[in-house]
């Protein structure tokens, strides 16, 4: 292995550990109830595709139908989510926001927007090839992350 792939995955794996310990301590987002970096990130999801079903939440994310019902139960609980009977399909519940869901999900944008502005002008800032190659190590490290579960 040489010396720049090993400060490439020295560095990946410093990222990773702070993105895990990212998770661990709850945020308003404008709001009066704590919400953990899993729950404003499925509310991000319903706010970007309003009416999604359980099933779809879970498909985007990766993960089982059961975790997913798990923390919709828990942000109802908080008043940030609600469900509603699919009129098209009698037999499924599609998932929406609440007033203050909708406002977690405003104050979450806003805080991406403020503090990740560097990153979004840099990917602006590459071509079609250079985005191709961070698509293609997400991936790849995506996959290995899955591995390791």
């Amino acid at each position: 292995m040489n010396n720049k792939m090993e400060v490439v995955i020295e560095k990946f794996m410093t990222m990773t550990e702070k993105i895990s310990g990212s998770g661990k301590k709850p945020r308003k987002f404008g709001t009066d109830v704590d919400i953990y970096r899993s729950e404003i990130h499925i509310i991000n999801l319903i706010g970007n595709y309003s009416n999604l079903h359980v099933s779809e939440i879970a498909r985007k994310f990766g993960v089982t139908k059961g975790a997913i019902s798990q923390t919709l139960k828990k942000l109802e609980r908080k008043g940030l989510v609600k469900k509603h009977l699919d009129e098209a399909n009698n037999t499924r519940l599609l998932v929406c926001l609440t007033d203050k869901g909708q406002k977690a999900y405003i104050n979450h944008k806003l805080d991406h927007n403020k503090m990740d502005k560097d990153m979004f002008s840099y990917l602006e800032g590459l071509d079609e090839n250079e985005l191709d190659i961070i698509i293609n190590f997400i991936e790849k490290t995506s996959q290995m992350a899955e591995r390791h579960l």
